[in-house]
């Protein structure tokens, strides 16, 4: 690890912009689907109609119907080569905008009157392209850890497995989610006081394990790329304690698990 780039695992909010929740969401065109990027579920979102020409504006907007808190959106699994974004009918002005392997997180400082949010772009990756977003989400951001951490990953795959008359098999995949097993060896209030707070939300919340900063690996594999962002939850019982249960001034020894949860 590169310390020089070291960023701890970062912690957000859910995600406010589902259309589940609340409003409506509409668009320069295929408007119909523009919905599709507000479902939790970049795999699809919403892609442009006769709009394939660098020389054309696209939209896409949410309308939460009343005001919401914020001070990051994500705009997953796009082809935007660049966007300008909206906020309440003017242009943000003061953010800060990071893009990687096609999913970019813009951060803002904290607001409590975002009522709607628009995406516009014109041009896309590839040139002429019909502009394409996953999903957008509006997050909050919780915290972020200070010191490393040991983090155990799982990847969990959902098999059907069919045991054939010949004796084969056949296996199809029914999905895949991740959990994270974190030992907790806090020395930073800081760093406590956010996992206290993880615990306290009752909700689930969105981790960006890679912190931001993906060059920091010496070694690139998920679930450390830029663009691995998940939902999850807690899952089981925590022990907070401190070391040997006998020096006070050794901070938080301490083991949770989290999975990835719809």
């Amino acid at each position: 690890m590169n310390q020089l780039f070291f960023n701890g695992i970062k912690f957000f909010s859910d995600n406010n912009a589902l259309l589940s929740l609340s409003g409506t969401a509409s668009a320069s065109s295929a408007a119909a689907n523009a919905g599709d990027a507000f479902n939790g579920n970049r795999a699809f979102g919403w892609t442009s109609e006769g709009e394939n020409n660098d020389s054309i504006t696209s939209y896409i907007e949410r309308d939460f119907g009343t005001d919401l808190s914020g001070d990051t959106i994500v705009i997953a699994n796009h082809n935007l080569k660049a966007f300008a974004i909206k906020i309440n009918g003017s242009y943000l002005q003061n953010y800060c905008e990071s893009t990687k392997r096609n999913f970019s997180v813009i951060t803002f400082p904290a607001r409590s009157d975002i009522r709607t949010i628009r995406i516009e772009t014109a041009k896309t990756e590839t040139a002429n392209e019909e502009k394409h977003i996953g999903e957008i989400m509006l997050l909050t951001t919780i915290g972020q850890f200070e010191d490393p951490q040991k983090v155990t990953n799982s990847l969990v795959l959902e098999q059907g497995n069919l045991k054939l008359q010949n004796g084969k098999h056949f296996i199809f995949n029914c999905g895949e989610s991740w959990a994270f097993t974190i030992e907790i060896f806090a020395l930073a209030q800081c760093d406590i006081d956010l996992l206290q707070k993880l615990r306290d939300l009752g909700t689930p919340f969105h981790i960006w394990p890679c912190g931001g900063t993906e060059v920091q690996f010496a070694y690139n594999f998920r679930p450390y790329f830029f663009n691995d962002f998940f939902k999850v939850a807690f899952s089981g019982d925590s022990k907070p304690n401190l070391k040997d249960g006998l020096y006070y001034g050794t901070g938080l020894r301490d083991t949770i698990k989290l999975v990835e949860v719809e």
